[in-house]
């Protein structure tokens, strides 16, 4: 079968035998692709830039049946600027691995790929942008584009309009915010501020730093994602 070039981040890697890897690429038109890396692990071996992790570039794979083999890549990014700040590379681990828990072999993933390249771009190269605000704007539209767009307007249980100036609680089960009334475990109780940023951010795309009500504000969307996910990511344990 001829080569086919694809467009993609390297979500992971995993050495395989002596000098080879196995590749995870995220792809706006495949979704998720598995790729053996031949070779790639030798010293002067042209695939190795692109055999690692936050790589976004050009693959040149080379399919047989069911199995891709990567023979050439051209790497645009490699956003190594996450590798000199242990807090941000953190932060864009967690960032693929939620990536890599969502999309599917041979699904389109365009929205998805688009926003982890927006979230590897602030956490890279946006100095001024809080990193952990960043995640967390990246988990509420992650939210969204997997199809669990929370409920900020109305109670996600009596459907009664919430206030914009008071907070509410973020109930996991009901998928969204809810008044105090209508709440039940296990819920993340979030200022008028969290709810409006929240808001904002789903409109806008923003990631303004909240300042210390960042952290409370990551541990209810790590757990509202995750439980959607049905999966526990590993990374998320050394944030905030």
């Amino acid at each position: 079968m001829p080569s086919e070039t694809l467009q993609g981040v390297v979500l992971r890697y995993a050495n395989y035998r002596e000098r080879d890897r196995m590749l995870t690429l995220l792809t706006p038109d495949h979704g998720r692709v598995d790729v053996v890396s031949h070779g790639c692990r030798r010293p002067k071996s042209q695939l190795l830039t692109g055999s690692e992790m936050f790589v976004h570039g050009e693959f040149v794979v080379f399919q047989n049946r069911d199995r891709f083999t990567l023979t050439a890549c051209a790497p645009t990014d490699t956003f190594y600027p996450l590798r000199l700040d242990s807090y941000r590379l953190t932060c864009a681990t967690y960032l693929l691995n939620l990536a890599q828990a969502a999309a599917q072999p041979e699904q389109p993933a365009q929205g998805l790929y688009t926003l982890l390249l927006k979230g590897l771009y602030r956490l890279a190269y946006g100095t001024d942008d809080a990193p952990l605000a960043v995640t967390n704007a990246f988990l509420l539209l992650f939210a969204a584009e997997i199809g669990y767009r929370p409920r900020l307007n109305h109670c996600a249980r009596c459907g009664k309009s919430l206030p914009t100036d008071r907070g509410a609680q973020l109930d996991i089960a009901a998928g969204g915010l809810c008044c105090d009334d209508c709440a039940e475990k296990p819920y993340f109780s979030l200022t008028a501020a969290q709810t409006a940023w929240m808001r904002q951010t789903l409109l806008n795309e923003l990631s303004g730093s909240l300042g210390e009500a960042d952290a409370p504000l990551f541990e209810a969307l790590r757990a509202y994602v995750e439980s959607r996910l049905d999966a526990c990511i590993k990374c998320s344990q050394l944030l905030p």
